[in-house]
């Protein structure tokens, strides 16, 4: 007798599905969700009988791994280059919960009927990030002309592109964290600061 999965309990394969589904489609329904990611109507509803309650399931597995990603990079610790290294290296392993993620600091995905941008939600990943470039700043790793604030939104973008990017073909993800660092320490380190100490 094949075993039914209980409510609330999602393997990596499935989340990842599910997360994409959501991010590309927002206001998809139950079963829209459900064909998106290639299972049943009925077996999404036995893992989670409404789209709000898989919205839930999502937000929770996502913000779980954006937690993870954080501790794994150690942000405080020198080298910055190393650090952020380690967040995009972090991110990237979890790349389709990371572009739910992000479209939920976009809109509210738990109402299917609002269509309304909010615009970039601060959060606890986005505290994290203008604590790091500001910690740089102060000992002059980073440039001190563009608020820590900004630079964190700008890493924060250019690291959704190439997420979005990799789901849609456009580039390959082997090498997706170097890309994304080089590109970017190349635009928000100092003159004097070639070696990302």
């Amino acid at each position: 007798m094949e075993s039914l999965p209980m409510q609330g309990v999602i393997d990596d394969k499935l989340a990842n599905a599910l997360a994409l589904a959501v991010a590309r489609h927002p206001r998809a329904n139950l079963q829209q969700l459900a064909a998106l990611a290639g299972i049943s109507k009925a077996t999404l509803y036995r893992i989670a009988p409404t789209r709000e309650a898989v919205v839930a399931l999502l937000a929770t597995r996502a913000s779980d791994h954006m937690r993870s990603a954080l501790e794994k990079a150690r942000l405080d610790e020198a080298p910055f280059a190393a650090a952020l290294q380690r967040l995009t290296e972090g991110v990237m392993q979890g790349k389709e919960l990371y572009l739910f993620w992000s479209a939920s600091l976009w809109s509210d995905l738990h109402d299917a009927k609002n269509d309304e941008v909010t615009g970039y939600t601060p959060s606890f990943y986005s505290a994290a990030l203008e604590a790091y470039f500001l910690n740089g700043q102060k000992v002059g790793v980073f440039r001190v002309d563009m608020s820590a604030k900004w630079l964190a939104k700008a890493y924060d973008f250019l690291l959704y592109a190439a997420a979005e990017s990799a789901q849609k073909g456009e580039i390959a993800t082997v090498g997706i964290p170097a890309m994304v660092d080089q590109l970017f320490l190349s635009g928000a380190s100092t003159a004097d600061a070639p070696r990302m100490g």
